[in-house]
C-alpha cells in the first residue's frame, strides 16, 4: 500500500498558502514517522491524508501493488484527546464507533469489555470522560480509535499526555499491530519515537526536507549535530 501525493497546494481561509505544489510518495508497509519543527505542516499534512481536511488543489491516492484503492478505514487520533471523547460514559464512548459501522451487538460488547480492560479502564466504564486524568483521556480516545481495526491508523502526538510506562505500552501494542498490517502514520518530534520508525518524512516550513528510510535520516541528522 501507498499513498501517492501529487501538486498538493492548502491555505487555511484564503490566506498564505501553508503546501504548495507538493509531490510525496509515502509507502505504508512499516510505521511512518512524520516529523519537523512547530508550525511546519505536520498535523495539515496528515488531516489532508486522512480526509480532514480538503486540498485547494492535487490530488492523494492509495494504491496497492498499482492498483486504486477507495475504501480506506482510518483511526485518527487527534493531539488533544477532548477533541475527539463526545460520549457521556467510558462504554458509550467505546461502543460508539462500532455503532456506526452496524457491529452485531454481541461482537459489539465483547469488543468493548476488551478494550476496557486493555487499556487499565475497566473500573472506570460508568464513569464521565470528564472525571479522567489526561492520561486516562488519552488511554480512552486510543482506545476508541483501535477498537473499529481500521486498515490506516494516524496518530497525532500520541504520547503527549501519557506516562512513561503507558508510552512503553502503546509501542508494543503498535507493534503487535504492524505484525497485523495495520499501517500507522504517526506525528512525532521525539528522537526514540523516530528511531522507531521504518520511513521519516521531515516537513520545514510547509516543505518535504527529507523523505526516506529511517536509517538514512537518523545517520544524517546525527552527522549533522556531530559537525
Amino acid at each position: 500500500m501507498r499513498i501517492r501525493i501529487s501538486g498538493l497546494d492548502f491555505q487555511y481561509r484564503k490566506g498564505p498558502f501553508l503546501f504548495k505544489n507538493i509531490n510525496l510518495e509515502i509507502p505504508l508497509d512499516g510505521l511512518v514517522v512524520v516529523t519537523g519543527n512547530s508550525g511546519s505542516g505536520k498535523t495539515t499534512l496528515i488531516k489532508l491524508i486522512a480526509g480532514l481536511l480538503t486540498p485547494v488543489a492535487g490530488q492523494i491516492k492509495f494504491d496497492f501493488n498499482g492498483k486504486p484503492v477507495d475504501d480506506i478505514q482510518f483511526g485518527y487520533l487527534f493531539q488533544n484527546p477532548d477533541d475527539q471523547i463526545v460520549h457521556f460514559n467510558l462504554e458509550r464512548e467505546l461502543a460508539f464507533n462500532l455503532e456506526n459501522r452496524g457491529i452485531p451487538v454481541a461482537e459489539m460488547h465483547r469488543r468493548v469489555e476488551d478494550y476496557l480492560y486493555r487499556y487499565d479502564l475497566a473500573d472506570r466504564r460508568n464513569d464521565s470522560p470528564n472525571r479522567l486524568s489526561g492520561g486516562e483521556k488519552q488511554r480512552l480516545a486510543l482506545a476508541g480509535m483501535m477498537i473499529s481495526c481500521p486498515g490506516i491508523m494516524i496518530l497525532d502526538e500520541p504520547c503527549s499526555f501519557l506516562d512513561s510506562p503507558a508510552q512503553v505500552r502503546l509501542y508494543k501494542q503498535i507493534a503487535a499491530l504492524r505484525k497485523e498490517g495495520v499501517s500507522v502514520i504517526w506525528v512525532s518530534k521525539e528522537d526514540h519515537e523516530i528511531r522507531l520508525a521504518d520511513y521519516v518524512i521531515e516537513l520545514d516550513s510547509g516543505e518535504v526536507s527529507w523523505s526516506g528510510q529511517s536509517d538514512e535520516y537518523l545517520k544524517r541528522f546525527e552527522n549533522s549535530h556531530a559537525a
